[in-house]
């Protein structure tokens, strides 16, 4: 028997099909950007595949979202690592740095 709602994969390349030309009217180096919204729409197929919305867009535009927070959470955690093994200057030093490199201007 076949079926009567197309698969969310089907109806996600169907719908890249249909931004083509906003694609094609960005700048090429803003496409690649693009394309990677895309790859977190696929990147969550399966739950948006269990939602089975009636308006696909829906799916894919919660997949590009989350995929993208994801992005942010990782490089906040990036960042407070870093910032927890930098060594900030001591009072003392920071003076006597910037004594030195005033001094080389």
């Amino acid at each position: 028997m076949g079926r009567t709602v197309p698969t969310y994969r089907l109806q996600l390349e169907k719908e890249r099909r249909r931004w083509g030309l906003f694609r094609t009217a960005l700048r090429a180096d803003e496409q690649p950007a693009f394309d990677n919204l895309f790859i977190y729409a696929r990147t969550y197929a399966d739950a948006a595949s269990a939602v089975a919305r009636p308006c696909p867009s829906e799916a894919i535009f919660m997949s590009m979202i989350l995929g993208l927070y994801q992005e942010v959470q990782r490089l906040r955690l990036a960042l407070a690592a870093a910032a927890r093994n930098a060594r900030p200057f001591e009072d003392q030093n920071y003076h006597e740095y910037v004594r030195r490199v005033q001094a080389e201007i």
